[in-house]
């Protein structure tokens, strides 16, 4: 799990070319794709990460970030174009778009806040009770969409897609197989590489996209206390599917139980007949 000396593939993958004004350049390899385009993992990561930059405050953490899939983001180039909307003395709300020959395919909005000093704390968040991921084999990811490839699956939460399962429940421990640290953006591609969870009340081959995201982040980041190698707990349920869509609430966990993030989204769905 060593970097290799371009740096770690998904920081460097969405790290995108500054043009200035705003404007950052990139293109998806396929090795990130899940069918026709990019996974949103990745759309988001880059867009985030597009945002910081333009930002450019680290005392300004991200809070929350929202994200619209309009269309695959395929293998040629494209651009993020970021804009600050407002800023004030202690948050901030930047908007993104990104482009491919001319048309919008992602469109994003992010808030980033100072943190504050407040006697309210509490947490009553609770991991799932799961096995230690090192206790756990490692899942194959052949079967599984090409971005799988560039992730240390142990998957230990729920029922595993398209098995018919009564509970919408899906998800496990996963980290990068080239270790790298946890930041904001890469929280963002564990919390989306994992099937949204109605998958396991499928019985049988299904096809599905994501229509929108949001994430919220709990945590300081870049995680300082974790090894660049640590694994996380991605655990997603569903209440709601109906008329070709599903709901999810998917927690993102630290090793030593701390609530890093939270996405919620909502996913088109399609059982494929047997």
């Amino acid at each position: 799990m060593k970097a290799p000396p371009h740096g770690p593939p998904f920081a460097s993958s969405t790290t995108w070319n500054a043009l200035g004004e705003g404007r950052y350049a990139g293109r998806v390899l396929p090795h990130w794709f899940q069918g026709r385009g990019s996974y949103g993992g990745l759309l988001g990561g880059a867009l985030l990460r597009s945002m910081m930059r333009e930002l450019n405050e680290p005392e300004r953490m991200p809070r929350s970030l929202t994200v619209h899939f309009c269309a695959p983001v395929t293998e040629q180039d494209a651009l993020i174009t970021v804009r600050l909307e407002r800023a004030g003395r202690q948050v901030s709300h930047l908007s993104a778009r990104l482009e491919q020959a001319g048309q919008v395919a992602c469109l994003a909005s992010a808030t980033f806040a100072t943190s504050r000093d407040t006697p309210l704390v509490f947490t009553e968040a609770r991991p799932p009770e799961v096995p230690a991921p090192h206790a756990l084999p490692s899942a194959p990811t052949e079967a599984m969409p090409a971005f799988c490839a560039q992730f240390d699956y142990r998957w230990c939460v729920g029922a595993p897609p398209s098995s018919g399962a009564s509970e919408a429940r899906l998800g496990g421990w996963i980290r990068p197989r080239v270790a790298e640290p946890l930041d904001a953006p890469l929280v963002v591609g564990l919390l989306d590489a994992y099937p949204p969870a109605a998958f396991a009340r499928v019985d049988g081959p299904a096809l599905g996209a994501t229509m929108d995201y949001t994430v919220h982040f709990y945590a300081p980041l870049p995680l300082a206390s974790a090894s660049p190698e640590a694994f996380y707990l991605r655990a997603g349920q569903s209440r709601h599917a109906a008329l070709g869509y599903a709901d999810e609430l998917a927690d993102l966990w630290s090793e030593d139980g701390q609530l890093l993030a939270q996405l919620r989204q909502m996913a088109a769905i399609f059982p494929q007949p047997r």
